[in-house]
């Protein structure tokens, strides 16, 4: 199985409280099965995934906070959904489109303005009103449209955005449509799609810190997890999941540049570099290769793009290498007006109103932006996946990574007991 289509095919579902997650194995995630649930030395951070098992690739991850449990709860399960790439072009070097309007559209939109739109609009138009007959959720959006002439630049610059909406979500504009309106009716009805599956505590790999004596399953004690983890640092890629701001702290600026602590001041995203190139340089050690580098991969949204690029290039890129650090940031994706998924408009009837999307996202823009193929190539075999304000989780990297080798894991999420009760997301088994 290949990176590439390992990254295609993963679905990652978290829930808030979730500090860091990893993946890498492909096929399909199925709802019976949902793993893993222990405790992670010195973090208290809570993560849900459905995730993969696969002979050929591991993937590894960390979540946490800050908690006085001892134990590392490490463990690996099945598979994720698919996902489709899709490239956008610009408005400025969309090619124009054709005069002859699709028999599908006829009555609905005139020639006129159909010949005012650039290819992509056209076909991003038509494809809104095919996947909308018989459900008539966008009426508000393509019908009633004024004669060409009349508000011609409105027409144009809603089907370049319907366009970039096409683009941006893997399946396109109409897969995310349908599925939300089948999720909205599904919580109408109040359906519960694992109401036939029994939940139950998974087992998950325990690694205690403060003990010499090896784990149960592992056979691994804390330390020997850590040296079998630094035998494939030389073959790691890290992500760092960091769209956020601080508000909800109380800090206006980026959570990677809130710092860790009153005595350094360093900040979460100098920490974090520390200890990539602290891995970088045991792993020059351990293989006596210098040309070995390790990558960063920084996952921003709208909000933190500019600010993160700023922080970075105000600290020399924290010591990285100009191209060791690279940032994908996270498209935005149409909201929802009712629960037909109708798209909401803005102020003027031309605009498409937007919002945040989820850290799952992190997937596709791996592969669409061509990192996937990159490690592949580079012999990368593991990514560990981090979140941005996650101190201690480092300290549970080494031991992971030891036991996804050790257990040929494809999938490895690092979380802490739940309490009952606790408003947190746990990882669960479904049978």
């Amino acid at each position: 199985m290949r990176l590439h289509d390992a990254a295609a095919s993963l679905l990652l579902l978290t829930t808030s409280g979730c500090s860091a997650f990893g993946t890498s194995a492909a096929g399909i995630i199925t709802s019976q099965h949902a793993l893993t649930s222990g405790a992670v030395a010195g973090s208290s951070g809570h993560s849900t995934a459905f995730v993969p098992r696969n002979k050929k690739l591991s993937l590894d991850s960390g979540s946490g906070g800050s908690s006085s449990s001892s134990r590392l709860a490490i463990s690996s399960a099945p598979r994720g959904g698919a996902t489709t790439t899709t490239t956008s072009l610009s408005s400025a070097t969309a090619s124009s489109g054709t005069n002859t309007l699709p028999s599908s559209l006829e009555g609905i939109v005139t020639a006129d303005n159909w010949s005012l739109l650039s290819q992509r609009g056209q076909e991003a138009l038509q494809s809104l009103v095919e996947s909308d007959a018989g459900i008539g959720a966008q009426v508000h959006v393509y019908g009633d449209w004024p004669e060409a002439g009349a508000e011609d630049d409105g027409k144009i610059r809603l089907t370049e955005k319907l366009a970039d909406l096409d683009a941006s979500y893997p399946g396109g504009l109409s897969a995310y449509l349908g599925k939300a309106r089948v999720l909205l009716k599904e919580s109408a009805d109040g359906t519960n799609p694992f109401s036939d599956f029994t939940a139950s505590v998974p087992e998950g790999e325990n690694l205690q810190y403060d003990t010499l004596e090896p784990d149960s399953h592992t056979g691994m004690t804390f330390t020997e997890a850590e040296q079998t983890g630094l035998t494939g640092i030389d073959s790691v890629a890290f992500v760092l999941v960091a769209g956020g701001l601080g508000e909800r702290l109380g800090y206006s600026g980026i959570k990677l540049s809130l710092e860790t602590n009153l005595i350094t001041n360093k900040s979460y995203l100098a920490m974090y570099a520390r200890y990539i190139q602290a891995m970088q340089r045991m792993a020059h050690v351990k293989t006596g290769r210098k040309e070995v580098r390790i990558p960063l991969v920084i996952m921003t949204s709208g909000d933190t793009d500019g600010p993160t690029r700023k922080l970075l290039e105000e600290n020399d890129n924290f010591g990285f290498e100009p191209d060791q650090i690279s940032i994908v940031c996270q498209d935005k994706v149409a909201a929802l007006k009712d629960s037909m998924a109708g798209l909401s408009l803005g102020k003027e009837r031309w605009d498409v109103e937007t919002k945040p999307h989820g850290h799952g996202d992190v997937h596709h823009l791996l592969l669409r932006e061509g990192h996937i193929d990159r490690w592949e190539k580079d012999g990368k075999k593991h990514v560990v996946f981090l979140q941005d304000t996650n101190a201690l989780i480092i300290n549970s990297v080494l031991p992971a990574l030891g036991v996804s080798i050790a257990k040929k894991f494809d999938m490895n999420s690092i979380t802490i007991p739940r309490l009952a009760g606790e408003a947190a997301g746990a990882i669960t088994r479904l049978e």
